[in-house]
């Protein structure tokens, strides 16, 4: 089956992924522990309400192209190197094409005199979320064989084990199909078998189509989180891409620039 487009034709399997792309609403928030597990322990998040210093250069150079903060123009003076914040809200989100989950801060600028060092309430590192993690969760970094399209998913144990449903061993081979859900809500069918020599937990149908959609490659990490509830997710952190950063000698801070600093404001 082939559709009509402007400039060629398009495919059924080019159809549903644009279809599964409009599914993944961009504006869709991820459940805040679910973002967690995922996210990992090593990432800790600020609480509503909390003061915190917000770094307009760091933003930048992580936003966007390297900004020169010392190009000719009396707007970047103007621009603090740190900016005491109230965090008003946090919006928990995962990228639609990579799944990375990052989240969405509205920061509100404090008065350097409304901001106490000895506060308890974030400033110095103090208030820091903890949000209790009621998710099972398990992550593996994917080996080549893992990410090779075509082949399976080797299981660890405790995985297969703990988070998956219970496996009936009386078949031969004995199997199962699970069904977890990426970030988007999207399900993922994947059939679970334990099998080989020795005995090895595999995942194998569905698992080539989902290395396919989500661009796996070897140094990701998947990461399979059960709920409260007993919901199956699963989730991927992505190994570090090489980028090629150069600072824009030209590039410097202009009103209304996309970093969401207003420079005629006095902070």
């Amino acid at each position: 089956m082939k559709a009509k487009r402007k400039g060629g034709n398009l495919s059924l399997t080019e159809m549903n992924k644009e279809s599964k792309t409009k599914m993944r609403d961009l504006n869709r928030g991820v459940d805040p522990q679910l973002w967690h597990a995922i996210a990992g322990g090593m990432v800790q998040m600020p609480e509503v309400n909390s003061k915190i210093f917000y770094f307009p250069q760091g933003h930048a150079e992580h936003a966007c192209e390297l900004v020169n903060f010392s190009a000719h123009s009396i707007i970047p003076h103007k621009i603090p190197s740190l900016i005491p914040c109230r965090v008003e809200s946090i919006k928990y989100m995962a990228d639609p094409e990579t799944d990375e989950v990052f989240a969405k801060l509205r920061l509100v600028p404090l008065h350097i005199s409304q901001v106490r060092f000895d506060d308890d309430d974030g400033v110095g590192g103090i208030g820091v979320s903890e949000t209790k993690d009621k998710h099972q969760c398990f992550a593996k970094t994917l080996t080549q064989s893992d990410s090779n399209n075509g082949g399976g998913f080797s299981c660890p144990r405790y995985c297969a084990e703990t988070l998956f449903p219970s496996l009936d061993y009386s078949g031969n081979p004995p199997s199962q199909d699970i069904y977890p859900k990426d970030v988007h809500g999207e399900t993922w069918p994947f059939k679970h078998v334990y099998r080989g020599t020795p005995k090895r937990h595999l995942l194998t149908t569905g698992w080539s189509p989902f290395v396919s959609d989500k661009k796996i490659v070897s140094g990701d990490s998947i990461v399979f989180v059960r709920t409260e509830n007993g919901d199956l997710h699963v989730g991927l952190r992505r190994a570090k891409r090489k980028r090629d950063v150069r600072p824009d000698p030209s590039s410097e801070m202009k009103p209304g620039s996309g970093i969401g600093i207003r420079p005629d404001l006095p902070y």
